[in-house]
C-alpha cells in the first residue's frame, strides 16, 4: 500500500504476464481505476484505445441505480496528465467491471473477479 495526496493504493496482480491494475481510493473512499490499466489488464490491442474509451463512456450500464449511461464526476473523471499524448479517465470500480464484463477480451471474468476483491478489500480497510 503507498501514500500519496490524500489517495492511497491497493497493488495487485491480475496475473504474471499483465501489469498491476491499482485500485485508488480518495479520501472520500471514492474507488476508481484508471482506464489504460484497465485496458491493458484486458490485454485489448493499443491502437484500440481511444476508441475503446470512447465507447466506453458513451454506452448504457445496468448499474444498482438503473440502467444508464456513465455520468462525468459519478463514475468518471478525466485524469490530468500534462505533455501526454494519451488521454486517461479515473473510472469507478463499478463502471470498471461493466466496462470489462461487456468487452470481448478473454480476460474479462478474470478481470471483473479481481476488481471486485480489490474493492471490497479495500472498503475492508477503510473501517480500520
Amino acid at each position: 500500500m503507498q501514500f500519496t495526496n490524500n489517495l492511497f493504493y491497493i497493488c495487485g496482480e491480475i496475473n504474471e504476464h499483465q501489469m498491476d491494475i491499482n485500485v485508488i481510493v480518495s479520501k472520500h473512499g471514492t474507488q476508481v481505476v484508471t482506464a489504460t490499466q484497465l485496458h491493458m489488464a484486458l490485454q485489448l490491442p493499443t491502437p484500440h484505445y481511444p476508441r475503446n474509451l470512447r465507447r466506453w463512456l458513451k454506452d448504457a450500464y445496468e448499474f444498482s441505480d438503473g440502467i444508464r449511461r456513465a455520468e462525468a464526476l459519478r463514475d468518471f473523471a478525466r485524469r490530468p496528465r500534462p505533455g501526454e499524448p494519451i488521454e486517461d479517465y479515473y473510472l469507478s470500480v463499478d463502471l470498471a467491471k461493466l466496462i470489462a464484463l461487456r468487452t470481448n477480451s478473454k480476460e474479462k471474468v478474470k478481470v471483473a473477479k479481481y476488481l471486485e476483491q480489490k474493492s471490497k478489500r479495500a472498503e475492508q480497510l477503510s473501517l480500520f
